[in-house]
């Protein structure tokens, strides 16, 4: 058996990278730069428009659990071809409708199908089953695809939006959407792996030996010694439910602050631009946050990762309460975007941690239902805090109790038993 001097699990994990910031960063990122143009347009309050976000996050919880178990067992290239061409057919339709129900439908259904496969979820479940000994690595670089994905989304989608207006917006990256993904399904989204590869993805080294031993070629993968999960097995976790409580709290939690904090610093008198600007500093230190994460995620307990994450996530919405000078925000969103970017590795990480790459899909789909439905729930909660006082800072120093409370759960979380 020979070993290929070039791994193909870092062209798989590229074409995820690629496929998540993409779903991602042109969905959660820029829901909120439409608040404003879409409520005066169509004549919505904010908590009816984020009707339109939770109507995503339903989908999204929906599809989950069928989706992970669809990327465990079938093509990965099929499932992000059909989803992604759902995807971006159906952003560009809704630059034509006038009926915020159709916006909705679209978004529950499709658009939401696409966000599960091509999203988070699918590149996640791409990606691990092609990663064992450097998957926190791998995972952690691949959590930098969503912001990353922000980064360049929002201001092209704000300026976008000041020179063509929120349709011919939605058009154009509708269109956009739909080409990468197919190009991204043809060329880097590969099938799944011979298990027997694994032990070649710590080869960078070109002078490597050409050959294994023997004993070593024989030997049975690390991959296969892992156990299988079914639902019914998932659900009878503790861990399970430890972890997609804590993880959903905080996902919903950061969640709401996506969406509310571009109509927040309008409301603070910043021009769009301006407000995506703070938007994309935030999210450029996020990306460090996430580079820090990821490459500690192999080396530090996961419990004690996810409180210091957590709390400079608190810090951040104490920040945001306080509402400083526009320059002391500038320091701080570059300061502590550098941690909260570190939610989304610590939980990827978490889920393989504590159920393996096996069942990484299913496992995956499950906790992505809970962090749906605290987002559901928060997203609504902030739109009507806003509604009813006219300001988000009620809402932030409830977030910053939810938080909390996030820290404690997590912390209960025990090491799984070792094979």
């Amino acid at each position: 058996m020979k070993i290929t001097r070039f791994y193909p699990g870092w062209t798989v994990l590229a074409g995820s990278f690629i496929s998540a910031a993409i779903a991602i960063g042109f969905t959660s990122y820029i829901y909120g730069m439409f608040t404003v143009p879409v409520t005066e347009e169509l004549g919505l309050s904010r908590a009816n428009y984020n009707n339109g976000f939770i109507a995503l996050s339903v989908g999204i919880a929906l599809f989950s659990p069928f989706t992970g178990r669809l990327l465990d067992q079938f093509s990965p290239r099929l499932l992000v071809a059909f989803a992604g061409t759902l995807f971006g057919c159906s952003i560009a339709t809704i630059s034509i409708l006038k009926s915020p129900i159709m916006m909705l439908l679209l978004l529950l259904l499709p658009i939401a199908a696409g966000v599960s496969t091509c999203g988070a979820l699918g590149a996640n479940t791409i990606t691990v089953k092609w990663f064992q000994s450097r998957r926190g690595l791998a995972l952690g670089i691949l959590a930098l695809s969503t912001s990353v994905g922000g980064l360049l989304s929002q201001p092209f989608t704000g300026w976008l939006i000041t020179n063509l207006g929120w349709r011919h917006t939605l058009l154009i990256i509708g269109i956009l959407c739909f080409f990468v993904f197919l190009f991204l399904s043809m060329f880097l989204i590969k099938e799944k792996p011979d298990p027997s590869i694994y032990k070649y993805e710590d080869e960078f080294d070109s002078n490597v030996d050409s050959k294994v031993s023997a004993k070593e070629s024989t030997a049975e993968p690390r991959a296969i010694t892992e156990p299988t999960f079914s639902y019914v097995d998932i659900l009878r976790t503790k861990n399970f439910w430890l972890l997609t409580c804590a993880i959903g709290i905080f996902f919903g939690v950061d969640q709401s602050i996506l969406v509310s904090q571009v109509p927040y610093f309008l409301d603070c008198g910043y021009t769009l631009e301006i407000a995506a600007t703070l938007v994309s500093i935030k999210t450029l230190s996020a990306i460090g946050g996430k580079l820090i994460v990821g490459f500690l995620a192999d080396k530090v307990d996961l419990r004690s990762l996810f409180t210091a994450v957590a709390l400079c996530n608190i810090s951040l919405m104490s920040i945001y309460i306080l509402q400083p000078s526009f320059w002391i925000l500038v320091l701080f969103l570059s300061l502590l975007g550098v941690a909260v970017g570190g939610v989304f590795p610590v939980w990827t990480t978490s889920v393989a941690w504590l159920f393996g790459s096996r069942s990484y899909g299913t496992a995956m789909g499950m906790t992505a239902i809970g962090t749906q439905i605290f987002t559901m729930l928060n997203i609504r909660f902030v739109g009507e805090v806003y509604d009813r006082t006219g300001t988000y800072k009620i809402a932030f120093v409830v977030f910053i109790g939810m938080v909390a409370i996030a820290i404690l759960l997590f912390r209960s979380i025990t090491p799984p038993a070792k094979n």
